[in-house]
């Protein structure tokens, strides 16, 4: 017998990072008997999710083991209309979905929202081997998410004992040792877990280093090597049949020497930096099914804490020293409860960053002490209508504060509502069609509204150096967005013979961002009585439209899969390009099993068209590419050789010096990885 839970009781508790929960069969008609499984997919935000909504982009532990990525942006590469941005050194890569990335793509890891941005220091702080999937979904999703999901979501999901424990074994473990060619790179990673009765536990850590990388032709990219220890604890305790708790602890400590700007070269505009960064997080999660598993509850409740102690030692004498901490305090609350005719999707957020920068020397940014206080609230139902029609209407309400510590008169308080509405028709049984229509804002950040001080200085003329200074804005509105998307897709089986499966989709989109916020400079020529300034400012209206095809195809042992991307932006006040936007990109990915499908090898080739959309004071050139990259894995189901694992990936077999869009340096060369695992 399930737990009685009183109905408000139910509508706002809530449960566990990974878990799902499936119901058994009622064969003796008693009360059914819940249990938990893993989730699916997290980026919907429905609790109660045991398979991925169409367009979900889903990479799981599989692919991540025949990719080996550096990055979570790597991890992304081979999607359609989403690009790894941030230059070369792996520290500093996002992705950018669709034209949009950085603080306009919400990036969360286990149901916590990751928010910590500060200039152009790196925001995704996961090691990928700490990971069990990445799901993306592509396009606004504020009517769930709030405030940032202006591009999209990136949502992380860690591994877990379940993930790992196999044969029904109640101890676990494994080793693994990855070596690349490219900067001589080396990691080590291990994890010893197990279930005990009710409890299960994990723990994972891994120590990488690589020397400076070698970007494509074979030049040395001086700075860019690095140091990375990642750590991962988790526990969960089944407290009963329809109740689950689920604790993690991160921690992830970089050391490296790069650029204030890690996407450029060392420079007078971005000296050299000795980086010390350190992220740590700690996540709760319970999980609660009630009435009879019409009702699912997930409660979230985390703390992120994010800090950069950076020396400059060619700045000034002595050297500068720069300190920035982010802090992130957050309950996340989601339901799903089958009724009225629907399933409906409802919770509460509330999140709070405070933001610390402490700057020494002559001529720096101001120090700045500020917070923002967010609280949201959000419904979306799902209403069959007969058999093959299903409407999803979907609002959300959000209310945000700012304040700096360091800035008199800076409070400021806002909301935002955010609509949403998809029409999804089946037209046959192997294929379905949708049209969906979304709204998002991303509130300014502390940032772009209270950045003040000295930017830069040059030149002295007798009265003392020219300097940059910001100017702070406080009256930022909220970047806006609309987004209008077409979908189709098509499922067949036994189209050639009776084993073979085609899966095939397209997109048409079309996103409408109003209020962009930029970093402008002010009177570009100064004078003595004229100077120069950089603020933020709203500046753009934009419009971003593109779409997507895909198709995979599974016959025996064979995979086949191809995609393309296509997205165009203008600015439509003076109907000119934007910048950052994706190239044109195919991708073929070829895959066949052998020896009973205990080895696997394949080929992904990435073909990315030159760009030449570009905004007219635009002055480099972006030269098209192709791209090969290749894998092996062999790990036998049966005999003495089970529990071992080896992979081989070659990452741009060709050496080929290629830049992406909009980025200044070239992406790094040949790259031949090497894995070994021994799990028990």
């Amino acid at each position: 017998m399930g737990l009685q839970i009183k109905p408000l009781a139910a509508a706002i508790l809530a449960l566990g990072a990974t878990p799902t929960i499936a119901q058994q069969d009622n064969t003796n008609g008693e009360q059914p008997v819940i249990q938990f499984g893993e989730t699916v997919v997290a980026a919907e935000r429905n609790p109660a999710a045991t398979e991925k909504e169409p367009g979900t982009v889903v990479v799981d532990r599989v692919q991540l083991e025949e990719q080996q990525p550096e990055s979570v942006a790597q991890v992304l590469k081979y999607e359609p209309n989403i690009d790894v941005v941030g230059g070369p050194r792996y520290s500093s890569q996002s992705p950018s979905i669709r034209g949009l990335g950085g603080v306009r793509v919400l990036q969360t890891i286990d149901g916590a929202r990751q928010n910590f941005n500060s200039g152009h220091r790196g925001t995704y702080q996961m090691d990928p081997e700490l990971l069990k999937q990445v799901e993306v979904k592509k396009g606004p999703a504020s009517s769930l998410w709030g405030s940032g999901a202006i591009g999209g979501v990136v949502a992380q999901s860690t591994k877990s004992a379940r993930d790992l424990l196999r044969d029904g074994r109640a101890v676990g473990g494994y080793l693994k040792e990855e070596l690349g060619t490219n900067g001589d790179s080396t990691e080590t990673s291990a994890a010893v877990y197990g279930e005990s009765g009710s409890l299960d536990y994990l723990l994972n850590a891994s120590v990488s280093d690589h020397d400076n990388l070698e970007i494509g032709g074979g030049d040395e990219l001086e700075d860019s090597a690095s140091e990375n220890t990642a750590l991962l604890a988790r526990a969960g305790w089944q407290l009963a049949e329809n109740q689950r708790l689920d604790i993690s602890l991160r921690h992830n400590n970089r050391e490296e020497n790069a650029p204030s700007n890690p996407g450029s070269n060392v420079g007078t505009s971005s000296p050299l930096v000795e980086r010390d960064s350190t992220d740590r997080n700690l996540t709760a999660n319970y999980l609660l099914q009630a009435f009879e598993g019409r009702h699912t509850s997930k409660l979230t409740v985390y703390r992120n804490e994010t800090r950069f102690d950076e020396f400059r030692p060619t700045m000034g004498e002595g050297g500068q020293r720069d300190d920035t901490e982010v802090e992130t305090t957050g309950i996340a609350i989601n339901n799903a409860t089958d009724g009225l005719g629907a399933q409906w999707i409802y919770g509460l957020d509330w999140y709070r960053d405070d933001v610390n920068t402490v700057r020494d020397g002559e001529n720096r940014p101001a120090d700045l002490d500020a917070e923002t206080d967010t609280l949201g609230l959000y419904t979306r139902a799902d209403f069959a209508i007969g058999e093959h029609l299903t409407l999803t209407p979907g609002l959300r309400y959000d209310r945000y504060e700012a304040e700096s510590a360091e800035l008199q008169g800076s409070a400021r308080d806002d909301s935002a509502v955010s609509p949403s509405f998809a029409a999804a028709l089946q037209t046959a049984d192997w294929m379905t069609l949708t049209a969906s229509y979304a709204e998002a804002f991303r509130a300014p950040g502390v940032e772009e509204m209270y950045t003040e001080g000295t930017h830069f200085c040059y030149g002295d003329f007798g009265f003392g150096p020219i300097c940059n200074t910001f100017l702070p804005n406080p009256d930022l509105e909220a970047e806006e967005a609309q987004n209008t998307e077409l979908r189709a897709d098509l499922q067949f089986a036994g189209l050639w013979n009776s084993g073979d499966q085609l899966s095939a989709s397209a997109a048409v989109f079309r996103n409408r961002v109003d209020n962009f916020i930029e970093q402008l400079t002010v009177n570009p020529h100064p004078s003595f009585f004229f100077p120069m300034n950089t603020t933020y400012q709203n500046v753009e209206e934009a419009e971003l439209e593109g779409f997507e095809l895909a198709a995979n195809y599974l016959v025996g042992d064979l995979e086949l899969g191809l995609s393309y991307g296509q997205t165009e932006g203008k600015d439509l006040g003076d109907d000119s390009y934007l910048s950052n936007i994706p190239a044109d990109k195919w991708v073929l990915d070829i895959g066949h099993y052998f020896l009973q499908r205990d080895l696997k090898t394949g080929l992904r080739a990435t073909r990315a068209s030159a760009q030449e959309q570009l905004p007219e004071s635009e002055t480099r050139e972006f030269d098209g590419y192709t791209l090969a990259d290749a894998y092996v894995t062999w790990e036998p189901a049966t005999g003495a050789a089970r529990g071992l694992k080896l992979g081989l990936a070659l990452d741009n077999l060709t050496d080929e010096e290629y830049r992406v869009a909009f980025q200044e340096l070239t992406m790094p060369g040949r790259n031949i990885k090497l894995s070994a695992s021994y799990s028990f």
